[in-house]
Order: structure tokens, then C-alpha cells, then sequence
């Protein structure tokens, strides 16, 4: 089943009660996590059979899962903790990934699980590259990082607009979710706000927003430390960003 016969069986609402602000991203979002039905509440009973029944989910993840298992089993996680900025407690290497702290044993295995196999997939990764360095202070954009000038469109359409679009409708709810999630305010840009956050021990984000005036749009850009690129790929980065906006959008319907 494509988007498009996805789609079709949608409500076509728009609600943005779900991951996506509109049926057709969600769609799109369907096809590679199609577990994820569960958050539609107006799609007709009909229509969700047909989804359930069509939306296969494919075993790649659980695959590279394992794959990645067993690789940490063969790591020293005491030896690498400091490095990539975890912590060891009883035996276990804590990680803490936009706010909530991930435990993972010497088996790969990581508590709380949730049933998302790809926060498990980025955690998973962020250990198994076994990153080195400190921060640089020097902030640099998604397309300068290796592989990013390829996937900058996909990093400002799922990651940047929406995060604009976020501060553009309640941005003293968002500061106050970014407060929340131990952001810290950044002096010396010129822009309305500018929050420095750790979205992963050695992932440093900024972000900076500009509100709109009588000439200019309302903008919003992420830069990262230089240091990143040692910790995370930018498929991974993409993905965890997606994962703050929607952290702050749960936050904000609270």
C-alpha cells in the first residue's frame, strides 16, 4: 500500500492530534511506522481495519536491532561511558535523550523501552559509535555536517518549520517546555530567542527565533556544535529533532 491509498483511508482532518500536523504527512509517517495507526481517533472503523490489515510491518528494525546488540555486548561500557557522556549505575550506562534518562545493559537491552524501536535504534547507535571529543563552542548548520547537504531539505521541512510554527502560535508555552527540558538561554544573537539544549550528553543543538515583523517572515534555524559529527549520523539527528518537536507539542497540550 502507497501514501496516496494511505491517505485515502485517512479522515482528511488535519487535526494535529497525532505525530503529523496534517493526514497526508501522516501518511507518509505510516509507511515506515505503522504501528502508529493507534494515534488517529477519527479514522472510521472500516477504514482501520483496512489499515491494520494492510500496514505490514516490516522486520528491517527488529534486525538492525539485534544487529546492534550484539555489538554493544561486545563493548566495555564503563570504558566508553565518560566519553560519550553516560553515566554507570549498577552496571547499566545511562543516557539521557531530551529529558528522560534511558538505561542500557550490557545486552542492549534499554529501559524504559516504549515500544519505539527507533529511539532504541539511536541509542543504540550513539553508544556503538563510541564518540570522542568535547565541545567546541563553534556552532555549524545541519548541511555542513557529513552527509547533511543531502538531507537538509527533509531536516527544515520535518524539524526547523514545524519547530517555527510551534514558537509562531505559543512561543512563552515552548520557552517554558524548553525551560523544562533544562534549555538555557543564549546571549549575543540578534533574534527574539536563542535556547542552547542537549538533546544527548554530546548533541548540542541551538536554536534561534526570529518573530515576524511588518517586513520579515518569522524564521527559525538549528545549528549544532562542531563536536557532532563524531557522535551521531545525520539520519539519527533528523530523527532526534523530530523527536524534540514532538516532545514540545505533547508538552504544550498538557
Amino acid at each position: 500500500m502507497n501514501s496516496l491509498e494511505i491517505y485515502k483511508l485517512l479522515p482528511k482532518k488535519n487535526c494535529g492530534e497525532c505525530v503529523s500536523k496534517t493526514c497526508m504527512s501522516f501518511a507518509l509517517f505510516l509507511k515506515t511506522n505503522p504501528e502508529a495507526i493507534d494515534q488517529c481517533r477519527y479514522v472510521e472503523p472500516a477504514n482501520l481495519g483496512k489499515l491494520q490489515s494492510t500496514l505490514v510491518q516490516s522486520d528491517w528494525r527488529d534486525e538492525l536491532i539485534g544487529s546492534l546488540r550484539r555489538e554493544i555486548s561486545g563493548l566495555d561500557l564503563e570504558e566508553i561511558a565518560k566519553d560519550i557522556g553516560g553515566n554507570i549505575r549498577d552496571k547499566r550506562i545511562i543516557i539521557r535523550c531530551i529529558g528522560v534518562d534511558y538505561a542500557m545493559e550490557k545486552d542492549g537491552t534499554i529501559v524504559p523501552d516504549g515500544g519505539n524501536k527507533w529511539i532504541t535504534i539511536l541509542l543504540l547507535n550513539y553508544i556503538r559509535n563510541m564518540g570522542k571529543g568535547d565541545f567546541t563552542g563553534k556552532w555549524i548548520s545541519f548541511s555542513e555536517l557529513k552527509g547533511g547537504f543531502v538531507k537538509a531539505a527533509s531536516f527544515i521541512r520535518e524539524c526547523e518549520e514545524p519547530l517555527r510554527e510551534l514558537m509562531d502560535g505559543n512561543s512563552e508555552g515552548v520557552v517554558a517546555a524548553l525551560e523544562g527540558l533544562k534549555a538555557r538561554p543564549v546571549a549575543g544573537y540578534p533574534a527574539d530567542h536563542a535556547w542552547s539544549i542537549d538533546l544527548l550528553p554530546r548533541v548540542r543543538c541551538l536554536i534561534i527565533y526570529r518573530s515576524a515583523d511588518e517586513e520579515f517572515p518569522s524564521s527559525l534555524n538549528i545549528l549544532f556544535d562542531g563536536i557532532t559529527g563524531q557522535f551521531i549520523d545525520v539520519e539519527s539527528l533528523v530523527f532526534l529533532c523530530e523527536g524534540l518537536v514532538h516532545t514540545l507539542t505533547t508538552l504544550l497540550k498538557k
